[in-house]
């Protein structure tokens, strides 16, 4: 039995309640433990526009689940996904072990960054930042403002 970790984020109807949501989110999971698999995350994003109209909706509500899984598990919860009325579209996606090598890489410099705050300087000055230089076209500057090569091309021609 070799478990892999796949990611899928499916579109659930807009219409919709939030009990609605919870219960075909909840159906997933199910589905993934009763063959074998580990939730690993789940997370409900909420409504969000779509780039484009999907089966005449402009909008839906995003749930994207993290598990573990065999391999042919993934051809029941294609079907599962394609037969679910209030599931309009989804995307499963299997992560490489470079993939969660190298976000567990990333929790892990999250966690030490957490753990030892950075010094800051009382003053509020940011000393280390450089400086802006000052634009050409400000009202106080004393300096005569250098025509731009589109003037002096313009000004040859009419003269």
């Amino acid at each position: 039995m070799v478990l892999r970790t796949y990611e899928a984020l499916y579109i659930v109807h807009p219409e919709l309640d939030d009990a609605g949501i919870q219960t075909v989110v909840k159906e997933v999971e199910d589905l993934v433990v009763k063959n074998g698999g580990t939730i690993v995350r789940s997370e409900i994003w909420g409504k969000r526009r779509l780039a484009y109209e999907v089966k005449k909706l402009t909008e839906g509500c995003y749930v994207l689940l993290r598990f573990d899984a065999e391999p042919e598990f993934i051809a029941k919860l294609e079907l599962h996904f394609r037969l679910s009325d209030p599931i309009f579209r989804h995307l499963v996606s299997l992560f490489d072990e470079k993939t969660l090598r190298l976000e567990a890489e990333q929790q892990r410099r999250d966690a030490e960054a957490a753990a030892s705050p950075r010094q800051f300087d009382d003053d509020d000055d940011d000393d280390d930042r450089p400086r802006r230089g000052r634009r050409d076209d400000d009202d106080d500057d004393e300096r005569p403002r250098r025509p731009r090569r589109d003037d002096e091309r313009s000004h040859a021609r009419m003269g």
